[in-house]
């Protein structure tokens, strides 16, 4: 992880730099991509207002992995990390050649970067009739939501990473810092059950939280992990998809969140090795609630 986040100005996508890009800016980079290291790119629906939502795969492995990114406008950081995780990933010749190999053969990895475009447009959670995806797993009311389900369905990924920002208020438990990430499990029935397929979201969150504790030591939280019937998360955790949520908080002296960005750039990198090793299995689910709300 250290070695990637020295190593992270090769990979950055300089075009990106502050939180309030939109659609047009990401289509190209998006586009770009298409048959770099093996890399596809499809479009698998639109939005309320007609702009595009795109599927960008890599690897060929059985292990499906579906990340999505900005399902509310307002919460960017994940789409600019993932930008740079598209250069990384087509990128050779740099000392990293072996994981890329190892992804490309063990995973299958599906990104839906900026899942709510027209929320992006205005830089606001909702989509353009209003609507917060989050609450629509169940309705399906949306253009935008019916593609994550539709999506989710095809793939039946054993993984899922839903991407989040959320308010610079929220602390660590009662840590004065802010937290800077909070990772989330996230519960698929009202009693909070722990089954196999949580059990193995909760110990690579265990995983995660350990390497930001590095860097950003005490600035790690747990989201709240109330069942909310209407949201994706809760929805693709019943689903069988073992389902990580990642918020990306404040950090002192970085308003446009662009040393998260490069956090998050090797916290998905980490993520990969972790699933592809099966070295989480090692984390207890004692740790994942040791995490300070």
């Amino acid at each position: 992880a250290r070695k990637l986040y020295d190593q992270y100005d090769r990979y950055r996508e300089n075009s990106i730099h502050d939180l309030r890009f939109k659609h047009a800016d990401i289509v190209p980079l998006v586009a770009r991509v298409q048959g770099r290291a093996g890399m596809e790119v499809r479009q698998v629906g639109q939005s309320v207002e007609g702009r595009s939502i795109n599927l960008v795969r890599f690897g060929q492995g059985k292990t499906r992995v579906l990340l999505w990114s900005q399902m509310h406008g307002d919460e960017p950081t994940a789409t600019m990390a993932m930008m740079d995780l598209f250069n990384f990933l087509s990128a050779s010749g740099d000392g990293f050649d072996d994981l890329r190999q190892r992804i490309r053969s063990e995973l299958s990895l599906y990104f839906i970067p900026m899942l709510n475009p027209d929320g992006a447009e205005a830089f606001v959670r909702y989509n353009a009739i209003g609507v917060d995806l989050n609450r629509d797993a169940v309705r399906l009311q949306c253009p935008e939501s019916k593609v994550l389900k539709k999506v989710r369905d095809e793939l039946q990924p054993q993984w899922g990473f839903n991407l989040h920002d959320q308010r610079r208020v929220y602390s660590a438990g009662d840590h004065p810092h802010t937290a800077t990430f909070s990772f989330l499990a996230p519960a698929y029935d009202p009693g909070q059950s722990v089954n196999e397929v949580r059990k193995r979201a909760m110990q690579l969150v265990v995983a995660l939280d350990q390497v930001v504790q590095k860097y950003l030591p005490g600035q790690v939280g747990k989201w709240d992990d109330t069942f909310e019937p209407r949201a994706f998360g809760d929805n693709i955790q019943k689903w069988g998809t073992s389902t990580v949520l990642i918020e990306c908080g404040g950090l002192q002296g970085d308003p446009e969140k662009q040393e998260i960005r490069k956090l998050h750039f090797v916290l998905y990198l980490v993520a990969f090795d972790a699933i592809i090793r099966e070295s989480f299995r090692q984390k207890t689910i004692v740790d994942y609630f040791a995490i300070p709300q």
